[in-house]
């Protein structure tokens, strides 16, 4: 019943998103993020509240995107989590400034030639622990937590 709960609510926040930017593209499959990526590169974008030492630390760490596990930096674990890729078109108008929620790091000055940004969505199916949100770009994923960006290389498939 929780599980089934927490699947309604979590493709609800989909449906509940502005839909303006939603990309008709050839977005990502699933099955082709399913990897071992290792944190290659850290550097900081915005202020926050995580020390230098603790973001840099995660260095070297891996980060496991798979059917039946995700684990970041051996921080966060979950078992069957549920996944979401999305692509966004990037607005092409010059001025406008997009809502906090379509800041991806192309606002950030991170791939601003990109036309189309691709997300992985990653979520506990048990609702534990908070939900992630990575940028898809070739065969990396990145991270924006905390004012700190996070750049992921692949280096295996699953």
């Amino acid at each position: 019943m929780v599980k089934r709960y927490f699947s309604i609510a979590f493709f609800a926040l989909f449906f509940t998103m502005p839909t303006a930017t939603l990309a008709n593209c050839n977005c990502a499959r699933l099955q082709d993020t399913f990897a071992e990526y290792l944190t290659v590169d850290v550097s900081r974008y915005q202020g926050g509240l995580t020390p230098r030492a603790e973001a840099t630390s995660h260095i070297d760490a891996k980060v496991i995107v798979s059917e039946d596990v995700f684990i970041l930096w051996d921080e966060a674990r979950y078992d069957t989590p549920h996944y979401e890729v999305i692509c966004h078109r990037v607005p092409q108008e010059e001025g406008e400034v997009p809502l906090a929620s379509e800041r991806w790091g192309n606002f950030y000055g991170f791939g601003i030639d990109r036309e189309v940004i691709k997300l992985l969505y990653v979520a506990s199916s048990r609702g534990e622990g908070p939900q992630y949100r990575f940028e898809i770009v070739g065969d990396e994923l990145w991270a924006f937590l905390d004012g700190w960006f996070y750049r992921m290389e692949r280096i295996s498939h699953d």
